[in-house]
């Protein structure tokens, strides 16, 4: 949310003097516009997003580093584009960066059925959901993380399960291991393929899709390099 110095003043001359009712009107003015422009504007969202670095054991909770040219134009490319291939180097935040993709869209896209597959089935859970993290007794997914650590205002009432988070609005995200059978007949709105030049059946996965792009389902493969093919 972005404010010009005079609406700033407005601001301040409203809340000055102004009872706890009062002040709790504008502030909840001021949330709900922030929350549309969430909406709207997914690089204002992911400000406000959290990441954890197991590495770093003296910060392991991080902001998400928006100010990276890279990632603003990375996100840029998901939202607009229909087929993205990413080819990756580690450490680059590519996979943080595309859960928080698939959270912003399941929470503002109603109706939504976002798929998350890579070659075995746990890795694809520690990226979506983790049962012990549902009880709160263990490491979370990703994406758990990643609504776990909203602010408070921007929480929802999201159902945890394992491999699985469902969305007030409808929306689903769920974890797939590899291989074509595990696509074939979901009617996905979104797909990530997670490591995809490391899936065993890679060229078998999208021909399963191949009819659900055309009919404008958003495909989206990453990996890191695995040989010349």
């Amino acid at each position: 949310m972005t404010f010009s110095p005079e609406q700033l003043g407005k601001i301040a001359l409203r809340l000055e003097g102004a009872s706890e009712a009062e002040a709790k009107v504008v502030i909840s003015a001021l949330y709900d516009e922030a929350l549309a422009r969430c909406a709207r504007d997914g690089l204002f969202w992911l400000s406000f997003v959290r990441t954890r670095d197991e590495a770093d054991t003296s910060n392991t909770v991080k902001t998400f580093p928006v100010e990276k040219e890279y990632i603003r134009e990375l996100w840029r490319i998901l939202t607009d584009k229909q087929r993205v291939i990413v080819a990756k180097s580690r450490q680059m935040m590519v996979s943080w960066i595309l859960c928080a993709f698939c959270v912003w869209w399941a929470r503002f896209m109603p109706n939504q059925y976002i798929v998350w597959q890579t070659q075995r089935k746990e890795d694809a859970d520690k990226m979506v959901a983790l049962a012990g993290g549902e009880k709160g007794e263990g490491y979370l997914g990703r994406m758990q993380f990643i609504e776990r650590n909203l602010p408070s205002w921007l929480r929802l009432n999201v159902r945890e399960s394992e491999s699985k988070l469902s969305y007030p609005n409808g929306s689903l995200i769920e974890a797939a291991a590899g291989g074509a059978n595990q696509v074939r007949g979901k009617v996905a709105s979104v797909i990530i393929e997670d490591e995809f030049a490391f899936q065993e059946e890679a060229r078998g996965v999208y021909q399963a899709v191949g009819p659900l792009i055309q009919k404008q389902t958003k495909f989206i493969a990453v990996s890191t390099p695995n040989g010349m093919s």
